[in-house]
């Protein structure tokens, strides 16, 4: 996953001149209004609530977040399609909505024509977690290998199927060559669902289980991920077993059709400097994130592209 990103990011290292122009002529003159398609609480809502501080502080206005939950992001999108896009109206966006929208959810609109990248902020790779008393222990590969052995035994917690989880669970048991038992649960109840023995496996994130794994009440199976993360240094990589992994639990701004030009460059240069605060950077380490996932917004319509793409390539199978 990590190596797309690498490719990506060379590719589109130049910055746009009249977009830098653009972002030093527009004035911050009333609150920012940014929509989280998700409820409080959640990964997406305490991301931009930590981050919203040094962002308000860049802007110099007051940012404003709004909670709307439901519908796996279509209703957050479609409330935001109906509001006022003139430059301080953006949404915090995760992979969900865009994949919801290459599965034809939307309607009245489609989510992809109307949606402006504006910048990156952070990428929460997605992990298997395990349960300690399973017969492949804590060894990724013997439970590719006992999976392929017994299709359609090994349980799975996913909070969303038709959402990131079930995207990223999905091309891993294409490109493993295994087929897991999907069961639906939400995030929290996922892992603790796996620590009580209930299921086998569950996909979520270091910032939410990972201390789990650190008490040794679960086995951090592999991250979906292009190499090793810092953060964990000892949970392998699906690149290390010839796993493909090109999707992840990204969360970035975006901005939709009508929101002026001047106005996405000037809050993308703010998020640019409020990522280099030293308090933001220290969240970052202790959540197993770092500051590579800072696109611009090139960057990220390649990057929101790909998920589209890839959505709509496994939904064909």
């Amino acid at each position: 996953m990590k190596r797309f990103f690498a490719i990506l990011m060379a590719a589109l290292m130049l910055a746009s001149i009249v977009g830098v122009a653009a972002a030093e002529d527009w004035t911050w003159n009333q609150r920012v209004e940014i929509m989280i398609p998700a409820g409080e609480g959640g990964g997406l809502d305490t991301t931009l609530r930590t981050f919203g501080e040094y962002l308000s502080a860049e802007l110099g206005t007051t940012v404003t977040i709004v909670n709307k939950s439901g519908n796996v992001g279509i209703s957050g999108y479609t409330w935001s399609y109906n509001s006022t896009n003139d430059g301080y109206a953006f949404q915090f966006t995760a992979p969900t909505a865009i994949i919801s929208d290459a599965q034809g959810l939307f309607t009245g609109f489609k989510l992809m024509d109307v949606l402006k990248p504006v910048s990156g902020l952070v990428m929460a790779e997605g992990m298997f977690f395990g349960r300690t008393d399973a017969p492949w222990g804590n060894d990724i590969n013997e439970l590719i290998k006992y999976a392929k052995e017994h299709p359609g035994e090994v349980t799975v917690a996913v909070d969303s199927p038709k959402g990131i989880s079930g995207a990223v669970i999905a091309e891993f048991e294409k490109s493993a060559g295994v087929e897991f038992d999907w069961i639906t649960s939400d995030s929290s109840e996922a892992y603790i669902s796996v620590i009580s023995k209930d299921i086998d496996i569950c996909m979520n994130t270091w910032s939410d289980a990972g201390a789990y794994a650190v008490s040794g009440d679960l086995y951090a199976l592999v991250t979906c991920a292009g190499q090793r993360n810092a953060a964990y240094p000892d949970v392998p990589c699906t690149a290390e077993i010839g796993v493909e992994s090109t999707l992840g639990y990204y969360r970035v701004f975006t901005a939709l059709e009508g929101t002026p030009d001047a106005a996405i460059d000037s809050f993308a240069a703010a998020v640019k400097r409020a990522v280099e605060n030293p308090k933001w950077q220290e969240w970052l380490a202790q959540n197993g994130m770092t500051n590579d996932y800072v696109w611009d917004k090139e960057e990220l319509a390649a990057v929101l592209k790909n998920t589209y793409d890839s959505t709509v390539a496994l939904n064909a199978q």
